[in-house]
């Protein structure tokens, strides 16, 4: 059902996603509000609500620029298969078992998703999150945080349906209260090759 082609940067496939890694280079182009050489660039379609985010790409390319590696962990946009609109974004807030985790009294990785506002209530949000924890399951990873506002019932309902179950809370200084879930899974790590 799901497909990762030529290596951890590449796309995440699903039955009506593309899950593409948003690069440094795609980054910049946004920020310095270049529209159509960053959808050129993404091979896709970018609405406003992207470049509503500004701060969370600053954020995250400051992060790819501190370490490369993070690019598979890093922010996606969340495509449609059919027309490559971006929809959506979806990404790991670090490479797994950051210290902050581990300051929380746990470990894993933790993960946010947005599904801008014509695309809701699709099964899209689901679509994404089982596809990036396939890829994280597949890279050894067993445990997986959400950060949730107690306010957003419909993320609340599909944490849930996935077994998050609730650990903790903390306060964000954009969101506010966030409360924190936690959902162990067996990890996905492919037989070696001989």
């Amino acid at each position: 059902m799901w497909d990762v082609k030529n290596g951890a940067t590449s796309d995440l496939i699903s039955p009506r996603l593309v899950l593409r890694a948003l690069d440094s280079h795609f980054l910049t182009l946004c920020l310095l509000a270049e529209h159509q050489p960053a959808a050129s660039y993404l091979m896709g379609h970018l609405p406003d609500d992207w470049f509503a985010k500004w701060q969370l790409m600053a954020m995250r390319l400051k992060d790819l620029q501190q370490d490369p590696g993070y690019l598979p962990w890093g922010l996606r946009a969340i495509l449609a298969r059919d027309g490559g609109e971006m929809i959506g974004h979806i990404g790991f807030h670090t490479r797994p078992n950051p210290d902050y985790l581990a300051a929380l009294g746990t470990h894993g990785v933790e993960l946010g998703y947005e599904i801008y506002p014509r695309w809701r209530r699709q099964g899209i949000a689901r679509e994404a999150l089982e596809a990036m924890l396939q890829f994280a399951r597949q890279q050894g990873v067993s445990r997986f945080i959400l950060s949730i506002s107690p306010d957003n019932q419909a993320s609340t309902a599909l944490a849930r349906s996935f077994g998050f179950q609730q650990f903790g809370e903390q306060m964000d200084e954009e969101d506010g209260l966030e409360l924190l879930y936690q959902l162990d899974a067996e990890p996905l790590i492919a037989p070696k090759a001989d």
